[in-house]
């Protein structure tokens, strides 16, 4: 095989893996009748959190932890050869489990001690919510294939109805201040709220470029910048990932993705929060106000995640995606960790057009040498990402996509 062919050979093989790198897009986009189904689960935990900019983790207070479960469908679709559009819906439940506490005196509250007292303020935070999260569209247009895939991605985010996140008592007070002079009339059991929520509750849009090399070595890097409009009070994030995976053999890919979101502007504020000063304090020791610390809250969050997995090609239009994904570092977020998988096939609504003759006979070598496959994407953030494709090669020989995304 001459070197131009071993080249053309590994970008059409790596091409149809590239799509195997979830929660992001890939520069090489579905051929026109192509389609890509996934169906991701992902299982979220934690039971730490980053409050401020210092990016230092502590534990949640009162013993508290989170757990998530999210099952994605998505649906992606080529409407030319260089046009596809996807779909994703998540169906979500959320819980979270925390020790009670009273965290008044009767004195405050203005009521005497007693069991009547003590029943009816008991403060249980834990809560657990489930419906469908943030319906997620995206358009991607491909400007370039050979020898790199360039490509722009528009997106949209939207809430499908469910209650968006708060202070620990509600949106009301919007100060510190405010909750002091109130503490007695606001820290009630029927007023806890807290932040147990589907998603952030407001829309986004968002713009990216999409960049992706695969090399001879059977080895691909991606990197893709972008920015997120966001419309509900939210500061407005800056966005950036770098992936890279290797092709072991025919049917395996190991990947790692790294994801970054820094919210540059600062947005409203949705309420106050009830933080702990020591958060291993047990709930037996507070007594009154003395271990809480007082946060303003808004929907602004900053984090660095890391992916690492790997794709199994079934088939060569059957692709399983399985990884972990963890947080490294955040700004009023919590220290996630997650395993994913996801599933992923690949189909065309029309029939295979034989590419024309050319010059060079490149497409019997890529065949004998590399074995040209096909594939689809993997689950979202919170799991991989989505679906089937190749890029295409030098003139002529058509080369074919991917169906599962690495990296969640």
């Amino acid at each position: 095989m001459t070197a131009r062919a071993s080249w053309i050979g590994a970008v059409v093989v790596m091409g149809a893996w590239l799509l195997a790198v979830p929660a992001s897009a890939s520069p090489w986009t579905l051929r026109r009748g192509e389609i890509a189904v996934t169906a991701a689960y992902d299982q979220a935990w934690a039971t730490r959190e980053y409050l401020d900019d210092a990016g230092r983790d502590v534990p949640f207070s009162l013993d508290g932890s989170f757990r998530g479960s999210t099952m994605s469908l998505g649906v992606r679709a080529g409407f030319s050869d260089r046009l596809e559009l996807e779909i994703q819906v998540p169906f979500k439940l959320v819980s979270y489990q925390a020790d009670p506490v009273i965290l008044i005196p009767a004195s405050v509250a203005g009521s005497e001690e007693g069991i009547d007292f003590y029943q009816e303020n008991i403060l249980d935070l834990s809560q657990t919510v489930q419906g469908v999260g943030d319906i997620r569209l995206f358009g991607r247009y491909n400007l370039i294939r050979w020898p790199v895939a360039l490509a722009i991605e528009g997106r949209l985010k939207a809430p499908a109805g469910y209650d968006g996140p708060s202070g620990t008592f509600g949106d009301r007070p919007r100060n510190q201040q405010d909750f002091l002079d109130r503490v007695g009339e606001l820290v009630r059991p029927e007023n806890v709220q807290d932040d147990v929520t589907l998603g952030d509750g407001q829309v986004d849009l968002g713009l990216s470029i999409l960049f992706g090399v695969s090399l001879p070595s059977r080895t691909f890097i991606r990197v893709d910048a972008g920015y997120d409009l966001r419309l509900g009070g939210a500061g407005d994030q800056i966005l950036a990932s770098v992936k890279a995976g290797q092709l072991l053999g025919r049917r395996f890919l190991l990947y790692a993705d790294t994801r970054l979101a820094y919210a540059w502007q600062q947005g409203r504020v949705i309420g106050v929060s009830v933080a702990a000063i020591d958060p291993t304090l047990p709930a037996s020791e507070y007594v009154g106000l003395n271990n809480l610390a007082l946060r303003t809250v808004t929907l602004d969050r900053d984090w660095l995640e890391l992916a690492v997995g790997g794709i199994v090609k079934i088939t060569d239009n059957v692709e399983i995606n399985v990884g972990y994904n963890r947080t490294l570092w955040g700004r009023n977020t919590s220290l996630v960790q997650s395993v994913y998988v996801t599933l992923g096939v690949r189909t065309s609504v029309q029939e295979p057009v034989a590419p024309p003759p050319t010059e060079e006979v490149v497409v019997e070598e890529i065949v004998v040498e590399e074995v040209v496959e096909e594939e689809e994407p993997a689950p979202e953030a919170t799991t991989p990402e989505p679906a089937v494709e190749t890029p295409a090669p030098a003139p002529p020989p058509t080369p074919t996509t991917p169906v599962v995304d690495a990296a969640p």
